[in-house]
């Protein structure tokens, strides 16, 4: 019966979207469709790709620690690090409504469906055109990747809502300057830590980016007016003060969220070399052992990152999916090469390259399983259509036609 409710309850929540953004309500109508049939799938037919260990160890330890009581399930939390805040979540899920992989999945589900509309508004705001922004809706509500984390009790969909929510209000920043939209974003990011520590990296890129605008507005102020420019003081300051905080506490602040091996050389390369493993590991030519072959193999692990599997390293008919996902890749990434002045020329646009390539960089550090790096380029996926989406001609039923961008 609580199911049924739960159900219910995102179908009325699903509805009340594609009401509130029907330029886009079939769009949002069709990824929940896909999305909770893919969950149904999973749990009562067959048991999708990359549903199996990670998702059921998640679910298995929300349920370890969530058939107590409240205090109980509190008690566990970051038990296990940080990697395990998701399980500490679903316990508490667990507590209220009982076990049900279905809540939990459903959970994901309508994470997943409010993905597009945010990957809607985004599209929006960079290049201005509405129906760029649906054919970028409509990619994303039904690639095959997407839809199987938005239906599987994993962390990655709402890793990846927490991504575009804080990069819409990095472009939002970008374009009206508001300090409440920078603020937004950077909470976004740091969310990241409580979820996957990595991608928390974004928020580093994005102070680095507030630095240097409001450094050479504070200068500017200076020279020419020979005045301060107090909101920028002010954001300069505070950067500074949490800078000196991080530097004086950041030993026991990555140890804390177990990144420690991550941050130091002498480790790094050992650290890197143990994730190839299993049937989708990385080339051993690509297995450094020295810090400066580490630097130089990061360009052809940059490749493997974002397009593999090759045809060469399939081994299984699993693998064979990830090719196609990886000439989807290919094909994104020709595109936007192919325009790059176009996106060079056009600011918000690429802020999000940046955040891309950055991103990318940082995840072919840690990296050694094509698998593994299926799942986490799937993150970033949804903003590498965006900036591709204008140039995208003719797919599925979409016909061919010049955008005029904004």
């Amino acid at each position: 019966m609580v199911e049924i409710i739960f159900v219910l309850f995102l179908v009325g929540f699903t509805i009340w979207l594609a009401k509130k953004y029907k330029e886009i309500a079939w769009v949002i109508a069709i990824a929940f469709v896909l999305r909770f049939s893919a969950a149904l799938i999973n749990l009562y037919v067959v048991t999708l790709p990359d549903a199996g260990i990670d998702a059921t160890g998640f679910e298995h330890n929300a349920w370890l620690w969530g058939k107590g009581s409240l205090t109980e399930a509190t008690s566990h939390f970051f038990e296990y690090g940080l990697p395990w805040f998701y399980s500490n979540l679903g316990s508490l899920v667990y507590v209220i409504v009982g076990r049900s992989p279905l809540i939990l999945s459903s959970i994901s589900v309508i994470a997943g469906v409010y993905c597009v509309v945010l990957v809607w508004k985004l599209s929006i705001e960079v290049w201005g055109a509405h129906s760029v922004a649906k054919k970028s809706a409509w990619l994303v509500a039904v690639y095959p990747i997407l839809i199987l984390y938005s239906s599987i009790t994993m962390r990655e969909v709402f890793i990846t809502l927490l991504l575009l929510y804080g990069m819409l209000n990095v472009v939002l920043w970008s374009k009206t300057r508001k300090i409440i939209n920078a603020f937004i974003a950077l909470m976004a990011f740091s969310l990241h830590i409580l979820l996957h520590p990595g991608m928390a990296v974004a928020g580093v890129l994005f102070i680095g980016l507030l630095l240097l605008y409001y450094n050479k507005r504070f200068f500017a102020s200076l020279i020419i007016n020979s005045s301060i420019n107090v909101p920028s003081f002010l954001v300069i300051m505070f950067f500074l003060l949490l800078g000196l905080y991080i530097s004086i506490y950041s030993a026991s602040l990555v140890d804390a969220i177990g990144y420690g091996s991550w941050l130091r050389m002498d480790t790094l390369v050992d650290r890197a070399s143990i994730m190839y493993t299993g049937e989708a590991a990385y080339p051993s030519w690509l297995i450094a052992d020295t810090p400066m072959q580490f630097l130089l193999l990061l360009v052809p692990k940059l490749f493997y990152y974002l397009f593999s599997p090759f045809l060469w390293d399939i081994s299984k008919l699993s693998h064979v999916l990830g090719m196609l996902d990886g000439v989807v890749f290919i094909m994104l990434f020709l595109l936007i090469y192919s325009h790059r002045k176009y996106i060079t020329s056009n600011p918000q646009a690429f802020i999000l390259l940046v955040f891309v390539i950055f991103l990318s960089l940082v995840f072919t550090i840690a990296v050694g399983n094509f698998g593994t790096g299926l799942r986490h380029r799937s993150k970033i996926l949804p903003i590498v259509i965006i900036i591709a989406a204008p140039f995208i001609y003719r797919v599925l039923f979409f016909k061919k036609k010049k955008v005029k961008l904004e």
